[in-house]
């Protein structure tokens, strides 16, 4: 793979989730599909206390096989007062996303794309089967993290993606929800990208899905196949693929998109548990953060939680509503 797949496969586990608000929040449908993979190894880990709250990693896709939750999942989802996802994903969010993710006076790409990097964008879209103008309205960074998605569109068309699904289901349960973050704070990641920083960023793009259309692989499914596995050390080593540390803007984006959001994230978990010692949480964060010394995990862990995997065991009956996968209790993906 070329040196600018680990931008992409960054933007995909880590960055997808303002994608999703454009995209708007779909209607459910249900699913009597069982045959799909399913992780017999999800991420999720409790934060001990006398009433413990709860880290589970997300991916920011809407396939069926992660929407299939382990039954451990759904219980701890039952069991706490609160459910935060890395922003709200109620609807005034998802309009704001929208709005700050459209170009303004007028502007639109051919304003701002030399005439190489437009035309080499419109032949990729027409290989997709998708008119030169479908983004022609839209900010370069936000383009740029599209092209990804393109083949999958569908699944958001019929099905929430992961953060959405556990949103919604907080909500129908009644729970308190918020955000980790703001809206403000994820999109002003790349809104203060020059727009050659940006430029930079789709050309690589365009590499990283060029790479992979030749040798037959969807980033999504190498992306999807790794969560299933539930092996952080695996998410981390696909996102940083040949990540150069001498690098100035591999540093610069390593820092802006995980880093420094690890340690403002993990900062505000422990002020919500902190101030809030009645109240359990269900924090819903993007796996790539969870893992190494300046994982959310660790840095829990320096403020002085203990913060333990949550085991997935087999079982001989499910529950009412559960359906059972290779000697696992799982509830489908629901209306």
């Amino acid at each position: 793979m070329k040196k600018q797949n680990k931008i992409l496969l960054a933007v995909i586990i880590i960055f997808l989730i303002l994608i999703i608000l454009v995209f708007g929040l779909p209607l459910f449908s249900n699913s009597d599909q069982h045959d799909i993979s399913v992780t017999t190894n999800p991420l999720l880990w409790e934060i001990e206390g006398d009433k413990p709250s709860y880290l589970y990693g997300s991916i920011h896709l809407a396939k069926e096989e992660v929407l299939t939750l382990p039954d451990v999942v759904m219980d701890k989802l039952n069991e706490v007062d609160a459910v935060y996802t890395e922003i709200k994903l109620d609807e005034e969010t998802q309009m704001y996303v929208l709005q700050m993710s459209i170009l303004s006076d007028g502007q639109t790409l051919d304003d701002l794309l030399p005439s190489d990097v437009l035309n080499r964008l419109h032949m990729f879209l027409n290989s997709k089967g998708y008119p030169s103008s479908t983004f022609s309205n839209y900010k370069i960074w936000m383009v740029n993290s599209y092209l990804a998605l393109l083949d999958n569109l569908d699944d958001y068309m019929i099905r929430p993606e992961l953060d959405a699904y556990i949103w919604n289901l907080a909500v129908s349960k009644g729970k308190n929800t918020g955000g980790i973050e703001t809206a403000d704070e994820q999109i002003n990641i790349f809104d203060d990208l020059s727009i050659e920083e940006q430029i930079q960023l789709l050309n690589d793009t365009l590499d990283s899905l060029e790479s992979y259309q030749q040798i037959g692989i969807n980033p999504i499914d190498v992306m999807l196949d790794a969560y299933l596995q539930g092996d952080l050390k695996l998410i981390q080593d696909l996102m940083l693929t040949d990540y150069d540390e001498n690098d100035s803007f591999d540093l610069k984006m390593k820092n802006s998109l995980i880093i420094n959001r690890n340690y403002n994230m993990s900062e505000r978990i422990s002020q919500l548990i902190n101030d809030n010692p009645d109240e359990q949480f269900f924090f819903t964060i993007g796996a790539g953060h969870f893992y190494g010394d300046e994982g959310i995990i660790n840095l829990l862990e320096k403020e002085g939680f203990n913060v333990e995997r949550v085991l997935f065991r087999e079982c001989n009956n499910c529950d009412s509503g559960e359906i059972s996968i290779d000697g696992r209790c799982y509830y489908p993906y629901e209306k």
